[in-house]
């Protein structure tokens, strides 16, 4: 008797050790009250991880100065939002922009921090991006910067793209 109750217990516990246990994340049991609620995007979820390789692959074009594959990622309506305000409309524009920014500099130690691909409540696609690298000027001076971009996509093609950067320490 003792050896089925020992057995009895000892597959009992080995079933409840083996069982998952679903625990509620602090995130999922409580809500939060925002101060500000958001005007645009309040609530998103993990979004297309193939927009994230396609960003990634544009930025190789771009740093290998293969333009006109570039522009295969821009939808003909795509909106440059720069970091001084200033709107590029056009996917024309957009490329002059580029072929006159990146022509005469290298990007050098080029490196991603973070890939981010979110949909949100509302349908619309993006993908956040923080990067690094070294711009190397046509006489050799180097700078070291942070990006940080976001992409909105439409029918797999970039319509929006908004660019911050900073010099890094």
């Amino acid at each position: 008797m003792k050896k089925i109750v020992f057995l009895f217990a000892t597959i009992t516990l080995f079933l409840s050790c083996a069982q998952p246990q679903k625990k509620e994340s602090q995130e999922e049991s409580k809500k939060v009250d925002y101060i500000y609620e958001a005007t645009y995007l309040d609530n998103f979820e993990i979004g297309n991880t193939d927009l994230v390789l396609k960003v990634q692959e544009m930025h190789q074009h771009i740093i290998a100065k293969n333009y006109e594959m570039v522009g295969e990622y821009l939808a003909d309506n795509v909106v440059f939002g720069l970091e001084d305000g200033s709107l590029i409309e056009g996917k024309e524009a957009c490329m002059k922009f580029m072929i006159e920014g990146y022509s005469s500099i290298e990007i050098e130690d080029y490196q991603v921090a973070v890939n981010l691909a979110v949909k949100g409540d509302n349908g619309h696609e993006w993908v956040l991006l923080w990067d690094n690298g070294t711009i190397v000027t046509a006489d050799g001076t180097e700078m070291a910067y942070n990006w940080m971009e976001s992409f909105q996509f439409e029918d797999d093609k970039i319509i929006t793209m908004n660019q911050f950067s900073k010099p890094r320490n």
